[in-house]
């Protein structure tokens, strides 16, 4: 399989991408936390030398979850490395490896449709996605022209990011 296949039906691409270490907090799975987090996430490291990307906020999700409910995320950003992160941020690793990645850009029920589509992609084969113990996947939201994380959970219905899943090898 090449590194980059496009679904076009699907609007699914395999992408591969390189090892991401991000400074997160971990938090229960809630709307209004994620928004905490990410705003307390934001301030820690405003003028920080570490991040590594200023234009997405990263929401990573425990794959090895859905076999039951997802409870928690990790909110952050990709670091290039670890000096001087403050205390309250934990470093998470993914490896480098192929993710299926899924366009999210519109209203609550087209992201609603974007995932169920995800997840009938992946039930139709010949990708797995991967579940283990240990797997993250992550959402990356574009912070412009607007950030995301500004609008309230019970409000935001316009949204502009990326869904990585991550495929079994």
């Amino acid at each position: 399989m090449p590194s980059s296949f496009k679904d076009e039906f699907m609007n699914v691409e395999i992408v591969e991408r390189p090892e991401i270490m991000a400074a997160v907090i971990r938090i229960p799975r809630n709307g209004q936390l994620v928004r905490e987090a990410w705003a307390q996430a934001a301030t820690w490291l405003q003028d920080n030398q570490a991040v590594a990307d200023r234009e997405h906020g990263y929401v990573f999700i425990p794959e090895w979850q859905w076999a039951t409910e997802v409870t928690t995320l990790w909110v952050g950003v990709p670091v290039n490395h670890t000096e001087g992160l403050p205390a309250g941020l934990v470093t998470i690793k993914l490896p480098a490896r192929r993710y299926a990645k899924l366009t999210v850009q519109g209203d609550r029920a087209h992201m609603e449709e974007a995932y169920s589509r995800l997840f009938d992609w992946f039930e139709q084969g010949p990708f797995v996605r991967d579940t283990q113990e240990g797997s993250y996947g992550f959402e990356a939201n574009r912070l412009h022209p607007v950030n995301p994380f500004d609008i309230p959970a019970d409000e935001i219905n316009a949204f502009d990011y990326d869904i990585y899943a991550p495929i079994m090898d």
